[in-house]
C-alpha cells in the first residue's frame, strides 16, 4: 500500500467533504450553534417556570373550618422567600367539578380524632398547579405540627431540644471538587461524545459511498492506477477525521455552553466558592480521547459497511438509522447508576467507551480493565475495516448489481427458483430477533416446555413463509440432499472435536463469569426437571435441531454463501447463531459450534448433517442434565468436574484437533 496515494484520496475525499454543505452543516455548525442555544433556552425556561410557578398564587378550599393556627399559617405564606408560596382560601359547592375545571387547585376537609387532627387533600394529579397546592399545604401542615409539638412539650415542662431531637447528625463529604464534576461530566459527556462521533461519521459516509454512486464517479476512482485498499483507507481516513472533528467540537461547544450556564447563573450564587485543579483531569481526558479516537475509528468503519450496500443518499439515509438506534440504547448505559466498567461490560462496543469515560472522569478506573477496552476496541477497528476491504472489492455490492430485498417485489414478477438474497437473509433474522425477544421470551416465560416448543416452530415457519412467497427452490435453498456415510462419519468425527475444544473454552469462561454460567445452568435444570427425559429430548434436542438449521444452516446459508464468497457465509451464519443464543458468556463457544456446522452442511451439501451435529450436542446437553441430582448446583459440579478432565493434559486438545481434522477430509470426500 503506497502512502503517497492513500494521501492523495484522503486529500479528495476532505475537499469533497467540506464542498458539501450538509455534511459541513452536520459536523461543525450544528454543535457549535446548538448546545449553547439549548443550553441556554433550558435555563431561560427553567427559570421563568420556577419562577412564574412561585408567584402564582393558588386556590384552596375547605370543607370545614380550619384552626387558627393553619390559617395564620396560609395567610403567611409567600413571605418567606425559602417557604411555600402564596395560597387563598375560596369558596367552592362542587369541589371535583371546580378542581376539574381550574376553579380551585385543592380541596381540604379536616377531621377530629381526640387530640388529633386528620387533614385529607383531594388534588388532581394530572395538573401542576393542582399538585403544586398539595405540596405547599402539606408545608404548611408540617409547621403547624411542628409548633403543635413545641406548645405541648412546653405545657408538660419538657425540654425541647431534650424530646425532639435525642439524636442529631451532620454529613461530610469528602469528594474532591475534581470528582464532582467529573461525575457531572460522566453521565452526560460519554452520550454526547458518542452522538456526536455518529453525526460526524454517518454524513460523510454516506457521500463517500451511496453519494459516489448516486454521482457515478466511484466507477471513475476504479479505473485509477490504485488498488482498492489504496482507496478504501483514503476514503476510511477521512470519515474518520471527519467523525473526531465532530466530537472534539461537541466537547468544546459543551464547555463553552456550560460556561455561559454558569455566568447566567451567578445571581443564584450556586457555584461560589468552588474551585478545581483542571490540571487533574488532563490524564482521564487523554484516556478519554484515545478511546473516542478508537470508537470513531470502529464506527467510522461501519457506517462505510452499511452505506456501501446501498445505491442512493436517500437509501443509505434509512440503512444507517438502526445503527444510529443501537449506538444510542448503548450510549444510555453512562447514565445507569449501578452500572459500572468490569470485565463484561468492558468488551461489549459503545457500552465499554461510555463506562470508560464515565469511570475516569470519577478517578475511579483500574488500568486492567482500561486495556481490555483498548484492546476490544483495535479488534473491533481490525474487523471492521477488514469487512470494508472485502466489501470493496465485491464489484456484485459496490455497483449494485445484486439483488435487494426479494420479498419487497411482486410476487407475480418473481421467477421460480428465486434464490434468497444477502439482504433476504439480513432482514429475516432480523424479524426473527424481534420476534424471539418480544414474543417467544413471553412464550417460554409463561408456558416453559410448551412456549420453547412454540417458539422452534416459529423460528422455522418464517424462512419458510418467506421461501413459499418468493417462489424459492427448496431443494437447493435448504440443501436437502441425502447425507452418505462419509458425510455421517465426518459430521460426528467434527462435532466431537469442536466440542471437545468448546468444553475446554467454556470451562476457561466459568473462572472470569461464574455467576453467568450459574444462571445458565439453573435455567436448564429449572426448565428440565419437571418433564420426561422423552420429553426433554424432544422439545431441546430434537426441535431445536430441525427448526434451527432450516433458519441458519438453510435460509441463512444459502443467502450469505456464493460461490466467491463461501467463508463469508459460514462465519456469518455461526456469528449470528451465537447471538440469537442471548448469551454474553456462551457467545464465543456457540458461534464456534455454529461454525463448524455450517462447514459440515457446505461441504456435504446436505442440511442433515448440520441436523445430526445439532442433536448431538443438545441431546449431549439433556442427558447429562437427567443424570444430576435434584439442584442445580449438582449440574454446575458435575460440568466442572467434567470439564476439569481437559485439563489433565494437552492430549484431549491435540484429540480434539485430530477429529476435527478427520471429519474435515471426511466431510471433503466424494463417493
Amino acid at each position: 500500500m503506497r502512502v503517497n496515494i492513500v494521501k492523495s484520496v484522503l486529500k479528495k475525499e476532505i475537499i469533497d467533504i467540506l464542498r458539501d454543505k450538509k455534511t459541513l452543516f452536520m459536523t461543525v455548525m450544528l454543535p457549535i450553534v446548538l448546545y449553547p442555544i439549548m443550553f441556554l433556552l433550558m435555563g431561560v425556561i427553567l427559570s421563568s417556570t420556577v419562577k412564574s410557578m412561585e408567584e402564582k398564587t393558588l386556590n384552596i378550599a375547605f370543607g370545614t373550618q380550619p384552626s387558627t393556627s393553619v390559617i395564620e399559617e396560609i395567610e403567611s405564606c409567600g413571605n418567606d422567600p425559602e417557604g411555600a408560596g402564596k395560597l387563598n382560601i375560596v369558596a367552592t359547592d362542587d369541589y371535583k367539578k371546580d378542581i376539574s375545571e381550574g376553579k380551585i387547585d385543592a380541596y381540604i376537609e379536616s377531621k377530629q380524632k381526640g387530640d388529633t387532627t386528620h387533614y385529607t387533600i383531594y388534588i388532581n394529579s394530572s395538573k401542576n398547579d393542582s399538585s403544586e397546592a398539595r405540596d405547599r399545604f402539606e408545608e404548611v401542615i408540617e409547621a403547624c405540627k411542628r409548633d403543635e409539638i413545641v406548645k405541648r412539650i412546653n405545657d408538660n415542662g419538657l425540654d425541647e431540644q431534650y424530646i425532639l431531637e435525642p439524636i442529631t447528625y451532620s454529613v461530610e463529604d469528602i469528594a474532591e471538587n475534581e470528582q464532582v464534576v467529573g461525575s457531572i461530566l460522566g453521565n452526560v459527556l460519554p452520550f454526547v461524545l458518542i452522538m456526536g462521533i455518529l453525526l460526524g461519521a454517518i454524513y460523510p459516509s454516506i457521500d463517500s459511498m451511496a453519494g459516489e454512486k448516486e454521482r457515478g464517479t466511484l466507477e471513475t476512482l476504479f479505473t485509477l492506477p490504485i488498488s482498492n485498499l489504496e482507496l478504501v483507507m483514503g476514503k476510511y481516513l477521512a470519515v474518520s477525521l471527519c467523525a473526531l472533528v465532530s466530537a472534539l467540537l461537541n466537547i468544546f461547544s459543551i464547555i463553552f455552553s456550560i460556561g455561559l450556564m454558569i455566568m447566567s447563573m451567578g445571581e443564584m450564587a450556586i457555584f461560589d466558592n468552588v474551585q478545581f485543579d483542571v490540571g487533574k483531569l488532563i490524564l482521564p481526558l487523554l484516556i478519554s480521547m484515545i478511546c473516542m479516537g478508537l470508537f470513531a475509528l470502529v464506527i467510522s468503519a461501519l457506517s462505510m459497511c452499511v452505506c456501501s450496500l446501498t445505491k442512493s443518499f436517500k437509501e443509505a439515509q434509512n440503512a444507517v438509522t438502526p445503527l444510529m438506534l443501537v449506538a444510542m440504547i448503548l450510549s444510555y448505559s453512562c447514565m445507569i447508576p449501578n452500572l459500572k466498567l468490569t470485565m463484561l461490560t468492558a468488551s461489549i462496543p459503545v457500552v465499554n467507551v461510555a463506562l470508560l469515560i464515565k469511570s475516569v472522569l470519577t478517578f475511579n478506573y483500574n488500568m486492567g480493565l482500561i486495556t481490555i477496552v483498548l484492546a476490544s476496541n483495535i479488534a473491533f477497528v481490525i474487523i471492521a475495516i477488514w469487512l470494508l476491504a472485502k466489501l470493496f472489492n465485491s464489484e456484485e455490492i459496490l455497483f449494485g448489481s445484486g439483488k435487494g430485498f426479494s420479498f419487497l417485489e411482486k410476487r407475480s414478477n418473481l421467477k421460480k427458483g428465486t434464490l434468497p438474497t444477502l439482504s433476504d437473509g439480513l432482514i429475516i433474522y432480523a424479524f426473527v430477533m424481534l420476534v424471539f425477544l418480544y414474543i417467544c421470551s413471553y412464550l417460554q416465560m409463561r408456558y416453559k416446555m410448551t412456549g420453547v416448543a412454540l417458539t422452534e416452530l416459529i423460528i422455522a415457519m418464517i424462512p419458510i413463509l418467506l421461501s413459499i412467497y418468493i417462489k424459492t427452490d427448496f431443494k437447493k435453498v435448504y440443501s436437502i440432499n441425502k447425507l452418505k456415510v462419509t458425510g455421517i462419519i465426518g459430521a460426528i468425527c467434527l462435532w466431537v472435536g469442536t466440542y471437545i475444544i468448546i468444553t475446554l473454552m467454556s470451562n476457561i469462561l466459568v473462572q472470569w463469569f461464574p455467576n453467568g454460567m450459574e444462571e445458565l445452568a439453573k435455567a436448564q435444570y429449572e426448565l428440565m426437571k419437571e418433564n420426561s427425559l422423552w420429553l426433554n429430548l424432544l422439545v431441546i434436542a430434537l426441535l431445536p435441531a430441525i427448526c434451527e438449521e432450516i433458519l441458519f444452516r438453510g435460509f441463512l446459508l444459502s443467502s450469505f454463501t456464493n460461490e466467491k464468497h463461501p467463508v463469508r457465509g459460514i462465519l456469518l451464519t455461526g456469528i449470528l447463531f451465537g447471538i440469537m443464543h442471548v448469551s454474553l458468556v456462551k457467545l464465543l463457544p456457540i458461534t464456534i459450534l455454529g461454525i463448524a456446522i455450517a462447514y459440515a452442511v457446505y461441504k456435504t451439501k446436505s442440511i442433515f448433517a448440520g441436523i445430526l451435529m445439532h442433536l448431538l450436542n443438545n441431546g449431549f446437553a439433556v442427558l447429562v442434565t437427567s443424570q444430576v441430582g435434584e439442584t442445580s448446583d449438582e449440574l454446575i459440579q458435575v460440568e466442572q468436574y467434567g470439564t476439569s478432565i481437559i485439563w489433565i493434559g494437552l492430549g484431549c486438545v491435540i484429540a480434539a484437533i485430530l477429529l476435527i481434522l478427520l471429519g474435515k477430509q471426511l466431510l471433503n470426500y466424494k463417493n
